[in-house]
């Protein structure tokens, strides 16, 4: 089997994951190639009814433990049959005749142990609609550490297939029961992903949802989301020391970049808080400068990045950067 596809599902309404599977069902796959792999987290009612509803249509469900979507996302790889895997949230769905089917042949032809696509965000049903270019490009081979060294690596997992014996060769799994855990993920594949193709098709679709984890706003929230953003950028400062000597002169430079980013980003988000810059400086020689990841380094990695690294790395510079920054967080992936 080429493919598996694993939805992580926690409480969410029969319809909006019925809308997923169907996105996926509706592409054209031969059915021998790929499985759906539905893992409840612990609902409060799960999906019985999805296997009945889907029948011929390789779709298993699993009810697992409560554990967030890091432990979903795990027991779904322990599960999976598939060369391949994918992940997509119960709340997003493939966009109709995306053009995955071109994505499968690469993987068939080529095997790289990562192939990445485009995704949409999604507000309304009308952004819903066919996104197949006439013809899909697909880069050249490059490795993971390269991309990771050239680009900024999104959080998100769902935007890739990813060989399942190089997560497994590796022991990379999920962190359990916090937020962010899919940048300590994203990131320790990408490290060892010794090829890795780039393709401009457009296969996701990012449903923005109100009352989603993405769009919850409490200030307890909030506060729980940064922390547990510092204990990513902990588990990758551990995952650095503990592999850097075996690693290429690139490996090191593209976890750096991406390592970095997140420091800018835990930094961003404190501000899109509301937090006070007096405050934002103080968390940042707490909890980031113990990790090494503050003060932020000097680095060409963009002029906007050079700018934001000179003003946050002072006290003063914090409290420039807290004016110019807005208090809400902009709608992005």
């Amino acid at each position: 089997m080429l493919l598996s596809i694993i939805i992580p599902h926690y409480n969410l309404p029969r319809i909006i994951l019925s809308r997923c599977i169907e996105s996926i069902v509706q592409q054209r796959v031969p059915s021998k190639d790929y499985e759906i792999i539905v893992v409840d987290d612990a609902s409060n009612e799960p999906p019985l009814w999805l296997e009945k509803s889907f029948t011929g249509e390789n779709v298993r469900l699993i009810i697992a433990a409560h554990g967030g979507p890091g432990a979903a996302r795990n027991r779904g790889i322990e599960e999976a049959k598939g060369e391949y895997i994918e992940f997509i949230d119960a709340d997003d769905m493939l966009l109709p005749d995306c053009g995955i089917n071109e994505c499968l042949d690469v993987l068939r032809d080529t095997k790289p142990d990562i192939l990445r696509f485009e995704y949409k965000i999604c507000t309304s049903p009308d952004d819903i609609r066919n996104e197949r270019k006439e013809k899909t490009t697909f880069c050249d081979a490059i490795s993971g550490a390269e991309y990771m060294r050239a680009f900024r690596l999104s959080g998100s997992p769902c935007n890739y297939f990813f060989r399942r014996e190089l997560a497994n060769e590796h022991g990379i799994r999920f962190p359990e029961n916090m937020f962010h855990e899919d940048e300590v993920f994203n990131t320790k594949l990408h490290c060892y992903a010794g090829n890795l193709i780039s393709s401009d098709a457009t296969l996701y679709a990012y449903c923005i949802r109100k009352g989603s984890t993405t769009a919850s706003s409490s200030a307890e929230f909030e506060e729980r989301r940064i922390g547990d953003l510092i204990r990513a950028i902990e588990e990758l400062d551990k995952f650095r020391g503990k592999e850097k000597e075996r690693w290429t002169d690139t490996q090191l430079q593209g976890f750096k970049h991406k390592f970095t980013i997140l420091s800018v980003d835990a930094i961003r988000n404190m501000m899109y808080t509301g937090m006070k810059a007096n405050d934002i400086y103080r968390k940042c020689k707490e909890g980031l400068a113990p990790l090494g990841a503050y003060p932020l380094p000097k680095a060409k990695y963009s002029t906007k990045y050079g700018l934001f690294r000179i003003l946050a790395n002072s006290k003063a510079g914090m409290r420039i950067l807290r004016i110019l920054l807005p208090s809400k967080k902009p709608l992005k992936r």
